[in-house]
């Protein structure tokens, strides 16, 4: 291999990289926001469920 096929070769695995990231960045990011909508579901079930119960005298 020549250096020009060594600098190819470089640009292309730093490439794959920088896109493997960005993908993976972007997955996090979606799981984070359903974990937080689902958590939020969770809480306001819950608080309505305490509403609901009569209160105890």
């Amino acid at each position: 291999m020549d250096r020009v096929d060594v600098l190819l070769l470089g640009a292309a695995a730093y490439l794959a990289v920088l896109s493997l990231v960005r993908l993976m960045a972007a997955r996090r990011d979606d799981v984070i926001r359903q974990i937080r909508e689902e958590l939020g579901r969770r809480a306001a079930a819950a608080a309505e469920a305490d509403d609901d119960e009569p209160a105890a005298a």
